[in-house]
């Protein structure tokens, strides 16, 4: 069996390691100069290191950590991790305890600080009717509506769930699903929170590259695929037959690669999705830089969580996560690095302007996570020999690298078992 790969992002970066793996020959087709996709390095420009988004991990994704297994990376040695830690500088904190879960959480919440104990007991039992209602498997409703069913406190709206719903699933509260946020919590709370110490270049996306090379597959960069044509069974890509095809491309670019007899179902399904941006501000300083923790979280801020780089690799650099950035409207990068140095200096008042700042937005970064999402149904590409990947398709999870690598292995599996049923 020959298939070919399209787009090297996360998902399909784990999808051609996977068929690789069980000996299928495989070919990775990318648009552009390099692999990694949303989760992708960029030139550093003075910086240590530059991703397009600062991208945090959690100990519970299984199969990102999966994936690092399979690609011989040693997750310990390129991941700062750290028990997780809700730190607001100017609000709620609370660190998990040295427990099992969810005691961690348990424990935690209860020696936090700037809460009164019956906040702390409201904001549990809220927690508690979340988990609750995940279980009953009741449908799906909006996170404000949970929250204003609950009566939560302004307080705790402003302090843990916007900043919660805002970092994991990109998605105001109005709109978002929270039948997606109680999957995210029955997961990953209470888990150790996982960062990068370098680039995901040199972490990820070329280790698995390598092994995909080193199991006889191929990755063919800067060559863009568009719409499939299929000859006698095989698909036909830059002259190449194939026997099946994984198309893991942004879901916005799907529609152009796929045949002409597979695009109307997509094109009517890709109509009712819709996008929101993220904006991370690089700061490099001077001085040393003295944040409270690793990530340290704002309330009233235009970021959201800056992530201080000296706990990763000893050099003076902030990232800044800004989610739903484009409610800040389209300012130029100077006034984003200026807007996030005014944050830093709320938490560490005495340090200089910043000798260098690069900004980036992805302004569709993400599917929004809206209520009743319903995934499509690829049934009828995948008897064509077509197989969909990427974090868009989850069911579970929103729009992360987890997501992104279990559609991946996914479809994988799904392509490997049709060619060996027939």
């Amino acid at each position: 069996m020959k298939v070919a790969v399209i787009g090297a992002g996360w998902a399909g970066l784990a999808a051609a390691v996977r068929l690789a793996e069980m000996g299928v020959e495989v070919v990775l087709f990318e648009a552009g100069r390099v692999a990694g996709g949303r989760a992708r390095s960029l030139e550093a420009n003075g910086f240590a290191m530059l991703d397009n988004g600062q991208h945090l991990l959690i100990d519970g994704y299984a199969a990102v950590f999966e994936l690092l297994r399979r690609i011989d990376v040693d997750a310990d040695a390129v991941f700062a991790r750290t028990p997780m830690r809700w730190l607001m500088a100017d609000g709620w904190q609370f660190q998990a305890a040295c427990l099992p879960k969810p005691l961690n959480v348990l424990v935690g919440l209860l020696r936090g600080k700037n809460a009164s104990l019956s906040e702390k007991w409201r904001l549990l039992c809220d927690l508690l009717a979340l988990s609750w209602w995940q279980r009953l498997g009741s449908g799906d409703k909006s996170v404000a509506d949970f929250l204003a069913q609950r009566r939560v406190s302004a307080k705790w709206r402003d302090e843990f769930w916007q900043p919660l719903v805002w970092g994991s699933l990109n998605t105001p509260l109005e709109s978002a699903s929270l039948r997606i946020l109680a999957n995210v919590l029955a997961d990953g709370l209470g888990c150790d929170f996982c960062l990068a110490k370098g680039d995901l270049g040199a972490l990820l996306v070329n280790p698995a590259l390598r092994k995909l090379a080193d199991l006889g597959g191929r990755f063919v960069a800067q060559t863009r695929v568009e719409q499939l044509t299929q000859i006698n069974h095989k698909y036909l890509i830059k002259n190449e037959k194939f026997d099946n095809v994984i198309v893991a491309v942004a879901p916005y670019h799907v529609a152009g690669v796929l045949p002409e007899w597979g695009r109307a179902d997509f094109q009517a399904a890709e109509k009712d999705w819709y996008y929101h941006a993220i904006t991370t501000v690089y700061l490099k300083y001077s001085q040393e830089i003295q944040l409270p923790a690793m990530m340290t979280g704002l309330v009233y801020g235009t970021a959201q969580w800056l992530i201080d780089r000296n706990y990763l690799n000893g050099n003076n650099e902030i990232a800044a996560v800004i989610s739903l950035s484009e409610q800040y409207g389209s300012l130029k990068a100077d006034e984003w690095a200026a807007k996030i140095h005014a944050d830093v200096l709320r938490v560490s008042p005495n340090l200089e302007k910043p000798i260098a700042f690069q900004v980036i937005t992805e302004k569709r970064a993400t599917t929004a996570i809206a209520i009743n999402r319903v995934p499509f149904n690829q049934n009828y590409l995948n008897k064509k020999g077509i197989f969909l990947a990427g974090d868009y398709l989850s069911e579970r999870y929103p729009a992360t690298l987890e997501a992104a690598v279990q559609s991946g292995f996914q479809a994988a599996l799904m392509c490997y078992a049709k060619n060996s049923a027939t």
